[in-house]
């Protein structure tokens, strides 16, 4: 403590006056911005300090506060420079800290200064696909209709990007501060392709733009987004080809069918992958897998999870995935998710009387939840059904557990006996506890007679959660 208060006490001349802060410190609005505190660590550096809840954090290290990457950063020195609005003052602290010592701040938002948008016009954006919202009437999370193409929400969360609304000051930054992976929805390797792809004219320099990041040091997991009759066949070919050249700066490549729904213009022309063509696909992609198993040691391309489930095939083993890099964009899931219900299976049958619930899903999962289910029930951990949610919302191909409606649950669902408890997929519950539609747990609860949960990410974190019941 003494350390801090004393570095406090010989910075006093950085204790300013709000209003003289515009000339001295940097520009006067952008601190009255700044961003709240919403937590200190016990024992952290913040609060040691003294720094409070609800105080704003201004610079980092000379810097305007931007997003948590500068904290991260930050944390991991032994000398920092936090300016912090406290009540009518502005203090700037000049810390030095062990590298083990964390600063113990935390946030509500992980960006802010905002999302950097996206400028692109893509013909299949969902973003374009979402009903317009009505004033007075039930509508989307308004955050849906955000469209974003942030670097720091690629290397924080694997969000892909397009590189196409990149400033000359963030591929400086990303190579600066060495974010990698970055996740990059390359569609198409050949310009005028690539073009029509992302709707912007800049976009097809592609492969310039990869090239770059990868001979500074970035590595880059790339997603194929299949257009049937834009960017498959030829096209296709052209773009792996291309890709594994770039190998390994280009780690993996996922190929993944367009999702559209029932709002897309149809004058845009654009349709879904059908059975067969999903088949065709992944026999074109299967010579190059071994191709670059033979020359990586990796297969470098897959097919997504509803490839399989459009084809009709099995899932591979989990072996074939070389480490699932491409997990978060629903490539190898499925097989992890069944790889888990098999180690469930192997548990201690647990004694006493299960309790009944209810695994909510969309069609895609469907057939995986009911091995679940299965299993559950094996084990005695509960007398688990599932409940499969039709789209009736979306439309189109959309079939995916983390789209489920909450109006859908409780048209489906009300009256049913759905048991003690009802689980829903995680990702299709914000972190305030509401659905896409903005219908809450607490309301699913009470018009569904049960509690409603999503703290349930997969089989274990489930049979975990049943166990202690």
């Amino acid at each position: 403590m003494k350390k801090y208060k004393n570095q406090v006490e010989e910075n006093e001349d950085h204790r300013l006056d709000r209003n003289q802060t515009g000339r001295e410190l940097g520009d006067r609005e952008a601190f009255a911005r700044g961003v709240a505190i919403t937590e200190i660590e016990p024992d952290s550096v913040a609060h040691e300090l003294g720094l409070q809840i609800g105080d704003r954090l201004l610079e980092i290290d000379g810097q305007r506060a931007r997003d948590v990457l500068q904290l991260k950063k930050a944390d991991l020195g032994e000398k920092v420079s936090l300016t912090v609005a406290s009540g009518d003052e502005i203090v700037r602290y000049d810390i030095e800290k062990d590298i083990s010592e964390s600063l113990g701040l935390g946030f509500d938002a992980e960006l802010f200064d905002g999302v950097k948008r996206c400028t692109n016009k893509c013909p299949f954006c969902f973003v374009d696909q979402l009903p317009p919202r009505v004033k007075g009437a039930p509508n989307l999370r308004r955050t849906l209709y955000v469209r974003d193409d942030d670097f720091r929400l690629s290397f924080l969360h694997g969000h892909y990007i397009t590189l196409t609304n990149l400033s000359d000051a963030d591929f400086a930054r990303i190579i600066e501060e060495r974010l990698s992976p970055l996740c990059v929805s390359v569609h198409a390797t050949d310009p005028a392709t690539r073009i029509k792809m992302v709707g912007n004219p800049s976009g097809g320099q592609i492969l310039e733009r990869l090239e770059f990041l990868i001979q500074n040091g970035i590595q880059i997991n790339a997603q194929i987004v299949l257009c049937p009759e834009i960017n498959d066949g030829a096209q296709l070919d052209k773009s792996i080809s291309e890709l594994m050249g770039l190998f390994p700066g280009v780690e993996s490549v996922a190929i993944v069918p367009a999702g559209l729904t029932k709002f897309m213009p149809e004058e845009r022309g654009l349709r879904t992958v059908r059975g067969e063509e999903a088949a065709a696909i992944l026999d074109q992609i299967e010579p190059y897998q071994i191709e670059a198993k033979k020359r990586f040691g990796v297969r470098f391309v897959y097919g997504s999870d509803e490839m399989y489930l459009l084809a009709g095939r099995s899932m591979p083993r989990a072996s074939f995935y070389d480490g699932f890099p491409q997990y978060a964009n629903g490539v190898g899931t499925i097989r992890s998710f069944l790889d888990d219900v098999a180690r469930l299976r192997r548990r201690k049958v647990k004694s006493g009387v299960a309790p009944k619930i209810t695994l909510v899903t969309g069609a895609l999962a469907a057939p995986a939840l009911r091995e679940l289910a299965g299993a559950l029930r094996e084990v005695n951990l509960a007398d688990a059904q599932v409940a499969e949610i039709k789209n009736t919302y979306w439309g189109g191909n959309v079939a995916c557990a983390g789209l489920i409606m909450g109006q859908e649950v409780l048209a489906q669902l009300r009256g049913s006996d759905v048991g003690e408890m009802v689980f829903l997929p995680s990702d299709a519950v914000d972190n305030q506890n509401r659905m896409l539609d903005d219908i809450t747990l607490d309301v699913l609860s009470r018009q569904l007679g049960a509690r409603v949960r999503s703290d349930a990410a997969g089989p274990a974190q489930l049979a975990n959660l049943l166990n202690r019941t």
